[in-house]
């Protein structure tokens, strides 16, 4: 599945998920904004019903940019992940989205991991809190 947008100064996004074992992987790759914002919701939303209980790895490694509106996405999707029994990670967080997650302090709120295979790995080991 993927999901895109054209950006007007020519920086897509993209966000496609493929199941990866037991666990979802969302690569994230361009600039998640308040114009992106809904292709990554409809990304979730799909990934959230492709395994039981959802087990989602967002990978930011490709990134370019990200704002509040982003992070409000990615807040957004805890509730209905964690109503489904699942849980969600962080892998490849940088720049402008790892500054805003320390700064307003949700780095506490979400797990954040280097690398996708690492989130992955504690998310299969680990159950939902």
């Amino acid at each position: 599945m993927e999901q895109e947008r054209p950006r007007p100064s020519g920086h897509p996004f993209s966000a496609s998920a493929r199941m990866r074992g037991d666990v979802v992987v969302i690569e994230m790759a361009g600039q998640l904004d308040m114009m992106s914002a809904s292709a990554l919701r409809s990304c979730l939303a799909q990934a959230v019903t492709m395994s039981a209980p959802p087990r989602i790895v967002l990978d930011a490694s490709m990134l370019t940019f990200c704002d509040s509106t982003g992070v409000s996405v990615l807040m957004g999707a805890l509730p209905a992940i964690g109503a489904a029994g699942g849980r969600m990670a962080l892998s490849g967080v940088h720049g402008r989205l790892g500054r805003i997650l320390r700064i307003t302090g949700l780095e506490a709120e979400l797990t954040i991991f280097a690398t996708v295979d690492d989130a992955a790995a504690d998310l299969v080991r680990r159950p939902p809190a």
